[in-house]
């Protein structure tokens, strides 16, 4: 009874660590996508609009609620 017990619990465990795993996959691609777009952000206000002080504040706002969002969608879904 014992055994059958354990092995429908380590069964569990293991479905539980797979999610994880695909969750964990799926955000480290969103991170590398919004590095990527960052990163393209970054060139172009570097290049383009070193002057330009109000669009690279607007632009480290945007970068900055959308990992907030991001973070929270996160937590939600692992609720």
């Amino acid at each position: 009874m014992d055994e059958l017990i354990g092995k429908n619990l380590d069964s569990r465990f293991d479905a539980i660590d797979k999610r994880f795993d695909a969750i964990d996959l799926q955000f480290e691609v969103i991170r590398r996508e919004m590095n990527e777009g960052f990163s393209r952000i970054e060139y172009f206000l570097t290049d383009h609009w070193t002057n330009n002080i109000k669009l690279m504040i607007a632009t480290n706002i945007a970068v900055f609620g959308t990992v907030i969002a991001s973070l929270a969608l996160l937590s939600n879904y692992l609720k």
